[in-house]
Order: structure tokens, then sequence, then C-alpha cells
């Protein structure tokens, strides 16, 4: 047992991690400088002509992807948390693909034989304590010892930030805000949506066959079209796209379609942030309302900081900042953290 310091002073240190558990996408960055971003998505082969084509059980992230057509594909990570078999339908196998997945993501490691392992895994702000103690169960035997910390709060942790901020980290399956103020966040601190990137791209797809009947349009089509074009606000130029219809290529202006799905997400936002600001000590918040940061792959939508600080004017001066990278900005978080904890707190969890 190590007495005092931190624990990366021991001799032979263990391997430190932070995780990032999204709906869509995951991401990993561990104490020996590995950083990894995998789709989280679990395939199960089809048949045996699957079988004989993958030549594996089960094939995770882009190689699912890439046999999504011999493949059952699963997202077992709703809302960047493990389906519970206490659920109906489908829950017990979306449990066993999570454990599948999180193990895979646990492989990915460079963790020696004998080497102890660390980690730190983001949920949502709002993860239920059922929610977490999942995340915790499924971990717990591959690891020696498990946190589990509010997604935003481990972006702002990252960045240093353990003042005065608000953090809106938008994913595929969650928008979670936090509201950050010198101490660890508590309930009131915290706001979870289920409206997210993948009620975009929901709502943008239904546009799209509703304007385009005829046109052969995928979920998977949409999706890549709004992570190519999404904005919010005046557009800086239209959006065409060619779309087959009739064996034909024919160009469609969507530039109203994809603008008004990504602006779905705006009227939660805003009333969150006016009511975590009103509802702060009054001297406070003004350095609230100058160090908005966004966060999330979602974070990226053209026009959103700007459509952010318009349309919360009313307020007082806002300053929206965006992360450096969307993509590890929590899994870079729950690294530090990680790496913060005295040896004491790690023995006691």
């Amino acid at each position: 047992m190590v007495e005092s310091g931190n624990i990366n002073s021991v001799e032979n240190p263990p391997l430190l991690v932070g995780i990032d558990l999204g709906t869509s996408q995951s991401a990993i960055a561990t104490s020996s400088g590995r950083f990894m971003n995998v789709a989280s998505v679990v395939g199960y082969p089809k048949d045996f002509i699957a079988l004989k084509l993958i030549k594996k059980q089960v094939v995770f992230g882009d190689e699912c992807l890439r046999h999504r057509m011999s493949v059952d594909m699963m997202y077992p990570l709703h809302n960047g948390v493990i389906a519970s078999t206490s659920a109906k339908g489908d829950s017990e196998k979306e449990e066993n693909a999570a454990k599948e997945f999180v193990k895979y993501l646990i492989s990915m490691t460079d963790k020696k034989p004998d080497q102890k392992m660390y980690v730190v895994v983001g949920a949502p702000a709002r993860a239920t304590t059922q929610d977490k103690q999942a995340i915790v169960e499924t971990i717990r035997d591959m690891v020696d010892g498990v946190l589990v910390v509010s997604e935003p709060f481990l972006v702002a942790y990252g960045m240093g930030l353990f003042g005065f901020a608000l953090i809106i980290d938008i994913g595929a399956g969650t928008l979670d805000i936090c509201r950050m103020h010198g101490t660890l966040p508590d309930k009131e601190d915290q706001v979870t949506f289920s409206k997210a990137g993948n009620q975009i791209d929901e709502i943008f797809y239904k546009m799209l066959k509703e304007k385009i009947p005829n046109a052969h349009i995928t979920p998977l089509i949409a999706r890549r079209i709004k992570e190519q074009f999404a904005f919010v606000g005046q557009p800086k130029e239209k959006v065409v796209v060619d779309f087959i219809v009739g064996g034909t290529a024919v160009q469609h202006d969507i530039t109203n379609e994809i603008r008004d799905a990504c602006a779905t997400i705006m009227p939660d936002i805003l009333k969150s942030i006016k009511d975590l600001i009103a509802g702060f000590d009054p001297e406070y918040q003004s350095d609230l309302r100058e160090n908005i940061i966004l966060a999330g792959c979602g974070s990226r939508i053209s026009g959103l900081p700007l459509a952010l600080e318009k349309d919360l004017s009313e307020i007082g001066k806002v300053k929206i900042h965006l992360v450096e990278d969307p993509i590890y900005a929590g899994s870079v978080g729950g690294l530090k953290l990680a790496q913060d904890m005295p040896p004491s707190e790690w023995e006691n969890i």
C-alpha cells in the first residue's frame, strides 16, 4: 500500500487511463502516451457465411462498420451509459455487448501483464447511481481501481478550469451542462438532455426523406452529410448535395433542412444556461457568462458560438469558447484526474 505522495511516484508505476464512454464514439488517453478513438459499436456475424468472411465471433468500432452488411450491429452505450438488464427488450444482449466493448477498450491499452491499472470514466452529468454502478461493475474485474465522474467536469478538469465556468458537452446521445465553482459540482450544478447529436440525425433524416422521397437516403448517409455541413444561424453558402433519384445524380439544396435540424438543440441549451446562471451567486454570475465552454463533437456545429452569444445577450455580456480537441477533451481530463488522485483515494474506491 502506498502511504503518501502521487501515485506516479511508485516504483513500477501503474497504468493510468481516462475513458470517455460515448453513445457514438469512445475515447481513451493513457499515462503511457496512447490516444485512441473508437466507434461505440459491436457486431456479431449474422450467419456462418459472415463468420467465414470476418473470421471473428465479434467485431468492434470501424471494423464493425466496414462489415455492417454481414453483422448484427449494436450500439450498447445508451446515452453514454451501459444498458441495464432491468430494462425490457434486448437489454441483456446490449449489456453483454457493452461488456465486450469495454473489455475491448481495455485491451487496446498497453498494460503490462504485472502492471496495475487505474481508470477514470466519464459519464453523463446527471447519470443515475444505477448508471454509474453499471459502469463500475462492468470494468471492476478488468482493473485495480475505477472512478466514474461527470463528463463535462472531466472536460473542465482537463483544461485546468477549477473555478467559475459553464461546460456544455454536446455528444451523440446526451447534451450535458455543468456549472463549475471551485468545488466538485453538486446535482443542482448539472443538467443532462437526451436531445443531442442523434436527435439531430433523426430529424434531419426525416426532413430529407420528406423533401426527396424518391432518393435512396439512409440514416448513415444523412449523418455523414450533417457531420460535413452542420450549422446554425446564417449560412455562409448554400448546402447543395447530389442524391441518386431514378438512377441519376440530382442536386438538391438542403440548406434549410440541415439548419433547422441542428437548431433543435438550441432551446434546451439556452434555457439551461440562463437557469444555471440565474440560480448562482449574483456576485459571480458575470464570471460564468464570460467563461462558457463548448465541448463534444457537437461543439463544431458551424455558427453555434455566435448564435448562443446573440441569443444570450439579454442576460449580459456572454463569451463562448471552444475546447481545443473535442474528441479527447473528456478522456484527457480523466487521465489528469487519475494522475492527481492521491493513493489513499484509490485505496478507498
